[in-house]
């Protein structure tokens, strides 16, 4: 056995500490994010990736309307993309086991909700 390697003794996980607190500090790239839905899968290499996305529908390219007395009227034509547009807002990627951490977090926070709203 490598002496660097040595195994955790008995007594060491005795005298580990046994409360620590964590500190949670926001880098200066922090920002919050409004997401309508996920997109993602599994990654070649084994991770989980998923891409949050906010919905909305699609901003025409440009609109004519009929004028009347220097006033827009009702619309003629409208130019541009059909459908909706999904604006991926970022991606993530996770092992397993954080995805797992993950689920946990967000069924526990699912329960929460759900047990509030039945006490309104």
């Amino acid at each position: 056995m490598n002496k660097k390697n040595k195994s955790i003794k008995q007594s060491e996980i005795e005298n580990s500490p046994k409360e620590i607190v964590v500190n949670y500090i926001k880098t200066s790239n922090y920002r919050s994010y409004h997401i309508d839905g996920i997109y993602g899968g599994v990654t070649p290499n084994g991770k989980i990736y998923a891409e949050l996305f906010i919905q909305r529908s699609v901003t025409p390219k440009s609109i004519k309307y009929k004028v009347q007395d220097g006033i827009l009227k009702e619309e003629i034509e409208r130019m541009g993309k059909e459908g909706i547009v999904r604006e991926i807002e970022s991606g993530v990627v996770m092992d397993i086991e954080t995805a797992r951490i993950f689920k946990d977090w967000l069924d526990s926070k699912i329960s929460e909700y759900d047990k509030r709203i039945k006490r309104k």
